[in-house]
């Protein structure tokens, strides 16, 4: 894809949208002409809107389809504006003003893209993932390596896992998941997946080059970053931007304990500086996702109400401290609730002091959730043959979760201080376990036990090959950013 601003409208060929299975799909007209730079007439059919990403950022824009392009689309004036983008052709790279993604500009070719459909009808239940064997539509080569993903714009109930794969054949088996409460029916011939080609430098051995640039590895990179429909990447820009911002760039990654080699800790550290607005450097500043907000279940018992323990001027002074603490962070607020549970204060073996709540008799009348956790055994079974591990643990994994607004009260516990609640989920309640893990479950539904392993706030991804772990650890990671968690830098290897 050519990013080019001399052109007002974006621009498709015609033969991509077969490969992107589009091809059946009606052109709006096209009320205008367009003029190529040697001053002939481009022959055009119309206007179709497709899905664009560029870092972050999905949009569906209109582009004329062309005939005989010579690059597979171009990014017009109109799409880079909707993308409020920013080329800077010194620096060769694009930034998005609105998320602040950097985009390498350059010449490095990706491999093409096609649709894969389902060759049979498919029904999932809620929850449940399936293999499909599915039909590439396009002439690719026996034996070739792709990456398989989703299409972009499809349902969000069906999910599908990206994965690398050899077709034989024609065929690719997709593994797509039902992420919604209801039974989905894929029927034969629906498009569940874009498969592009991956180049076969993508697995060599990475060796520098005199000017200071590399090829290899990387180019894999700069397929994963994109997607089936917008594809623009040089490593060579990208290496280069990242040694000029070294300086300025706070960002540290430490390999101490590392197997990796300079270069794989190399790419790996540009990956994670990608995401590094996921991770923060104390426990204390969590994210709050919007896929949950845990409730409490009592029934029709009566709120539960015990006065404050006893606590001596010194455990008084870290209560006073932490409940202003929680203030300022929105963690809690000032309650009227009819319920109160005593906090606790308890001392840890290196001397230090833990504020904790007693949430022991509102436990005693909660509806239990009988999620189950993942057994060890099973972990160590999946984990026993792995050669590479990255492990990512939630900073304060509970208070990523908001409470449901008529739970809050419940939640409300009483001090020397007066009565407050939390507008988060706190740890000590008896479902939070089940809750959490259930939370995470569906965030990897369906990369759990293929790529990752998670048991409540720890992730634990894996792998046989450094670019497959690398790619199966920046699928993990895009997770947690969409479900708005973040990550304790400290405590991920």
């Amino acid at each position: 894809m050519l990013a080019d601003t001399g052109v007002i409208a974006s621009l498709v060929d015609k033969r991509i949208l077969k490969r992107l299975g589009r091809a059946s799909e009606p052109p709006r007209p096209y009320m205008g002409s367009l003029d190529s730079v040697s001053g002939h007439e481009i022959r055009v059919s119309g206007v179709i809107d497709l899905p664009v990403t560029l870092g972050t950022l999905e949009r569906a824009l209109p582009f004329v389809v062309a005939d005989h392009l010579l690059v597979d689309a171009i990014l017009g004036t109109d799409s880079l504006r909707a993308f409020r983008a920013v080329i800077d052709l010194q620096e060769q790279k694009m930034t998005l003003k609105g998320t602040g993604d950097v985009i390498p500009l350059g010449a490095t070719r990706v491999g093409k893209t096609y649709a894969a459909s389902v060759n049979s009808a498919v029904r999932l239940e809620p929850g449940r993932q399936a293999l499909v064997r599915s039909s590439v539509r396009g002439t690719v080569r026996n034996h070739s390596v792709v990456l398989v993903e989703g299409v972009p714009g499809s349902d969000e109930s069906l999910r599908t896992a990206r994965t690398l794969f050899t077709v034989a054949d024609g065929t690719v088996f997709v593994e797509v998941c039902n992420a919604s409460t209801e039974e989905i029916e894929i029927k034969a011939g629906t498009y569940v997946a874009a498969v592009t080609i991956v180049p076969k430098s993508a697995f060599t051995a990475n060796v520098p080059r005199r000017d200071g640039t590399s090829r290899g590895i990387s180019a894999l990179l700069s397929v994963i970053n994109g997607n089936a429909s917008a594809k623009v990447g040089t490593v060579e820009a990208e290496m280069a931007g990242a040694r000029d911002n070294a300086g300025e760039d706070d960002f540290e990654v430490d390999f101490q304990d590392s197997s990796l080699g300079a270069e794989q800790r190399r790419l790996f550290a540009e990956m994670l500086k990608g995401m590094r607005d996921l991770f923060v450097e104390t426990s204390k500043k969590p994210g709050r996702t919007e896929l949950l907000k845990f409730s409490i279940d009592t029934g029709t018992h009566l709120p539960i109400k015990q006065p404050p323990y006893r606590v001596s001027k010194a455990e008084g002074n870290v209560m006073e401290s932490e409940i202003q603490e929680y203030l300022d962070l929105g963690l809690i607020r000032p309650s009227t609730s009819p319920c109160a549970s005593p906090v606790l204060i308890i001392r840890k073996p290196d001397g230090g002091i833990r504020f904790c709540i007693d949430c022991r008799k509102l436990n005693a009348v909660t509806v239990k959730d009988s999620y189950p956790m993942p057994l060890i055994d099973d972990i160590l079974d999946v984990l026993g043959n792995a050669k590479l591990f990255s492990t990512m643990d939630i900073a304060s994994g509970y208070w990523n979760v908001p409470m449901d607004p008529d739970s809050v009260e419940k939640t409300a516990f009483s001090s020397k201080l007066g009565l407050y609640e939390w507008l988060i989920m706190p740890f000590g309640l008896c479902n939070a376990i089940p809750a959490f893990e259930r939370l995470m479950e569906n965030v990897l539904v369906d990369l759990k036990w293929r790529t990752c392993l998670v048991y409540l706030d720890d992730c634990v991804v894996f792998g046989d090959d450094f670019p497959t772990h690398l790619i199966r650890v920046r699928q993990v990671l895009e997770r947690f950013r969409a479900a708005g968690f973040k990550l304790k830098m400290k405590k991920c290897y």
